[in-house]
């Protein structure tokens, strides 16, 4: 049996650290969210899940999106309503102990926040989405080109003070 939790751990890493808001836009939709992986096509036998933290930020200019992810610029999308859909661009690590990998992130959610009155999330959270990483190519013997990651995210609106 395999587990994928390190091979999206060592993906997603280029997209958290430490949190610095300084780069979002004033008045950007803040919400702290759980990604869970649920499926790994790269690692078909792989049973166990793997699960972290994010402060997503939604920086909005008429039906364009841009995705934060712990304060540093992830992907850019489109809103309509209550859905956000996202992409980032290849993102590439030749630093890797087990060979040079390329992969994209896509992204849907529905989203709301406190203050929009939308009723666009059944339940109590106001991020209910889900996310995709593609390996688009791979040097590592254990990772194929084409192969995803997917994963749920769920999540809570942050309200901003003042």
């Amino acid at each position: 049996m395999r587990m994928f939790v390190p091979a999206l751990v060592l993906l997603l890493s280029p997209l958290s650290g430490c949190i610095d808001n300084s780069k979002i836009p004033e008045g950007s939709l803040v919400y702290d969210v759980a990604v869970t992986g649920t499926t790994d096509t790269c690692h078909p036998d792989a049973t166990e899940g793997w699960q972290d933290s994010f402060q997503y930020a939604i920086s909005l200019d008429g039906s364009s999106a841009d995705v934060y992810s712990d304060g540093e610029p992830m992907a850019a999308g489109t809103i309509s309503g209550c859905n956000l859909t996202y992409q980032t661009v290849v993102i590439g690590d030749d630093e890797r102990a087990g060979g040079a990998i390329k992969w994209q992130l896509t992204g849907t959610a529905r989203v709301e926040s406190d203050s929009s009155g939308d009723a666009c999330v059944d339940g109590d959270g106001e991020w209910e989405g889900t996310e995709t990483i593609t390996v688009i190519a791979s040097d590592d013997d254990t990772i194929e080109s084409g192969c995803t990651y997917g994963m749920t995210t769920v999540g809570e609106f942050v309200p901003t003070e003042g």
